[in-house]
């Protein structure tokens, strides 16, 4: 439609202002109009077509025609992904994306069940493979030089564009109205939501098209943080950022210290993620058992201070199964995990005999 309003015409102004007469290639080029038969230029002035929409609309109900559209690779079609991780405008269910703690105010919560055990769907993630040659970025106002720059390549490339920016929703994730910024960095940070773009005009393998630098400590599995109120260094898991956030508050407890309890730094290491998919995490015996409110972390109080947080089985499966898809992302870039590295050697040592290394 925009080649019949725009292009087609321009094509026939030229034809008048030269005085040459259509031929029959023109003719019929003209009234069977595609992208194929389009110059560079003409592809650039077209109109874009901007769908908006959110994670439930664009990556749960609606993601089998959001994924139809991508493959089409269409010369004018953008799409932005609004990513609140839960339905909003519905009371709170939880979406594919929403993260395994859940925390929508419609997300059950109790001995039976403390989340949902389905990994958070990567809607992004799942475009840069299986689905053609579309440019694909998951950025946020966490770094907006890298969200900038990606909205002008977006715009800039031939074909379907898809970008999913993460954004706080502030009544469900329960912060300040002025703090979505400030979140959209802690979601990176944390590996929640690691920032990412492929372009595919850089070249036809992983490691030239897809660009991790805008995520900190890129070949370790956590975000070394030196805290300016207490200037401590510590790893920042998406534990740490899941404490910032009042829908995740039933998976903390604040305790008085962590005595008897396990750390989560030293338990993360003995499990992987095919530990959750077995469920070995809920077998007393196994190297990965991990207790419901047994692992603790320490979060910043904002005066300068700590406090020890006991937290849910679920929120340590959280930190697994957000690491395993920070791992599969950085192989993807060729990026060599170090963390991972180490673990996989202890594992084996600790798989052999019993005793970690």
């Amino acid at each position: 439609d925009h080649a019949k309003r725009s292009v087609i015409p321009e094509r026939l102004a030229d034809h008048l202002e030269l005085g040459v007469g259509l031929s029959e290639h023109d003719f019929f080029e003209m009234t069977h109009m595609t992208d194929s038969a389009m110059s560079a230029r003409e592809i650039r002035e077209l109109p874009k077509a901007w769908c908006i929409g959110g994670d439930g609309g664009m990556g749960d109900i609606g993601y089998q025609n959001v994924s139809k559209v991508v493959l089409q690779n269409r010369p004018n079609v953008k799409l932005l992904l609004l990513d609140t991780q839960v339905y909003s405008n519905t009371g709170g269910q939880n979406s594919d994306s929403s993260p395994m703690p859940g925390g929508g105010d419609m997300n059950q919560f109790g001995a039976a069940t403390e989340g949902k055990m389905t990994e958070k769907k990567g809607v992004a993630e799942s475009f840069i493979s299986g689905h053609g040659s579309a440019f694909v970025a998951q950025v946020s106002m966490a770094n907006t030089a890298q969200f900038y720059k990606a909205l002008i390549q977006a715009i800039d490339y031939r074909g379907t564009a898809f970008i999913q920016s993460y954004t706080t929703c502030q009544p469900e994730h329960g912060v300040a109205d002025d703090l979505s910024t400030h979140q959209a960095g802690l979601v990176r940070d944390g590996r929640s939501m690691p920032q990412f773009v492929l372009n595919p005009q850089l070249g036809e393998t992983y490691g030239e098209a897809l660009d991790i630098s805008g995520n900190p400590n890129r070949d370790r599995d956590w975000a070394e943080i030196t805290s300016k109120l207490t200037n401590r260094t510590f790893r920042y898991t998406v534990a740490h950022f899941a404490a910032t956030e009042a829908r995740f508050r039933r998976h903390l407890r604040q305790v008085d210290s962590g005595e008897g309890l396990i750390p989560l730094e030293d338990l993360l290491p003995l499990i992987t993620q095919n530990d959750v998919v077995n469920r070995h995490v809920l077998d007393p015996t196994h190297r990965s058992y991990t207790p419901d409110f047994g692992v603790f972390i320490e979060v910043e109080d904002g005066k300068g201070g700590t406090r020890t947080m006991a937290i849910s089985r679920q929120l340590v499966l959280f930190c697994v199964e957000r690491r395993k898809s920070w791992r599969m992302l950085q192989s993807k870039a060729g990026v060599a995990n170090l963390d991972y590295l180490a673990q996989r050697e202890a594992l084996a040592s600790f798989d052999e005999d019993g005793v970690p290394m």
